[in-house]
């Protein structure tokens, strides 16, 4: 690999998650800040932290927060359903200190041993309290966990100051492996669910989908990078790593952007760096990247794998649509405007058709001559090698 969002909906989301926890016989549990913490966390008597609740519930309760910050980690191990007053009302953040889970990762909210948990209407907020290495992820689900997330917020997952940092923690959501760069790595399978959540602050990814049997499936959600800024050391948007799978579409995407010049960041493939909307790379040929919009990214959309990449609008800042080295991606009926190249392959096996790409500085169109990828039924105003190989009109 290159060095590299309905209101009817979401209280429809809200009514199924209480009534599923309903269904199960559980009960409510609930957590106030001006809670005291006691063995029954009830509606009259409510818990002051989060984790109090976790602990006292039993498998297939609920826990609901009232407005207000709750201060803490929140470790679940159990099928639970968690329900805020609203993504801006609930928030749990990140305390001064983040003690390491069992593998050494700071993480706020971890997900783990199998545990199936529902969560919407909050937030969970950063930032860490050092410079470097202070938060690794919002929230991590591992240890074979899923997580199905709607209407809420995650923000901020970075150092402070985070932006400008090198270091190679900073996840808003993480699910499987965690890794804190080459040396600290924890091979770990989990799977997501999520849905009309605003993912912003991040310092490495958004979301970050890792090891062969992870999964996730991510739609409608807005993910903004930090951008524009300078320096800016090129966090990025959703990455598909290592076997995982992953059903990605309509999500509104923008603002990656790698602008520190001591990397270097930088057009030139491939020399530089560059921030992504949405990278996959080793993945299973199972995954669909489709109809998302990407916006002033310096890639919209990489790939080295078997993907299906269609209907997608990219605007980016240098490459709309990069396909890699062996690549056999279905790309069709995408849009591309603007940046360097609409959409660029190489060394690949790919079919490209019924995509449309205009206004780029170098092509709209790119292959480099390696490769057996097959055109057919383009638009174009321009092409490399050629607007007939392109089969550009």
């Amino acid at each position: 690999m290159k060095r590299a969002m309905l209101a009817a909906i979401g209280l429809f989301s809200l009514s199924v998650f209480v009534l599923a926890a309903a269904a199960a016989g559980g009960t409510t549990r609930y957590v106030s800040p001006s809670g005291v913490d006691n063995p029954a966390c009830s509606k009259n008597s409510p818990c002051k932290h989060v984790q109090q609740a976790v602990n006292v519930a039993a498998a297939g309760d609920a826990i609901s927060l009232a407005r207000g910050n709750y201060v803490e980690q929140v470790s679940i191990a159990k099928n639970l359903t968690v329900t805020g007053a609203g993504s801006g009302a609930s928030t749990i953040s990140a305390p001064a200190v983040l003690v390491p889970d069992s593998h050494g990762f700071l993480n706020i909210v971890e997900i783990n041993s199998g545990a199936s948990v529902q969560m919407s209407q909050l937030a969970v907020a950063g930032p860490g309290s050092g410079t470097c290495r202070s938060i690794d992820r919002g929230i991590s689900v591992i240890g074979g966990a899923s997580l199905a997330i709607t209407q809420a917020a995650v923000s901020d997952i970075r150092d402070n100051p985070g932006y400008l940092s090198n270091c190679p923690n900073g996840f808003d959501v993480g699910v499987g492996t965690q890794a804190r760069g080459p040396q600290m790595i924890d091979f770990e399978v989990g799977h997501l669910t999520i849905d009309h959540t605003t993912l912003t602050g991040y310092q490495r990814f958004a979301i970050f989908v890792h090891h062969a049997g992870s999964t996730a499936q991510i739609d409608h959600n807005t993910i903004k990078g930090a951008g524009p800024c300078s320096p800016c050391n090129g966090p990025g948007g959703i990455i598909v790593l290592s076997g995982a799978s992953a059903t990605i579409d309509h999500n509104t995407i923008s603002g990656n952007e790698c602008n520190d010049p001591s990397l270097p960041c930088g057009p030139v493939w491939p020399d530089d760096y560059q921030s992504y909307g949405i990278l996959t790379s080793g993945v299973a040929s199972s995954t669909v990247i489709s109809h998302n919009s990407l916006n002033t990214n310096d890639v919209g959309i990489y790939t080295d794998s078997g993907v299906t990449i269609d209907h997608n609008d990219v605007a980016s800042r240098d490459f709309g649509i990069v396909t890699d080295y062996d690549n056999a991606a279905h790309v069709e009926y995408n849009s591309t405007t603007g940046g360097i190249y609409g959409i660029f392959e190489f060394g690949g096996t790919g079919t490209f058709s019924h995509n449309s790409a205009s206004g780029s500085s170098g092509a709209d169109l790119r292959w480099d001559g390696t490769g057996t990828p097959s055109f057919s039924h383009n638009k174009c105003g321009t092409a490399s090698p050629s607007k007939a190989i392109w089969d550009c009109h």
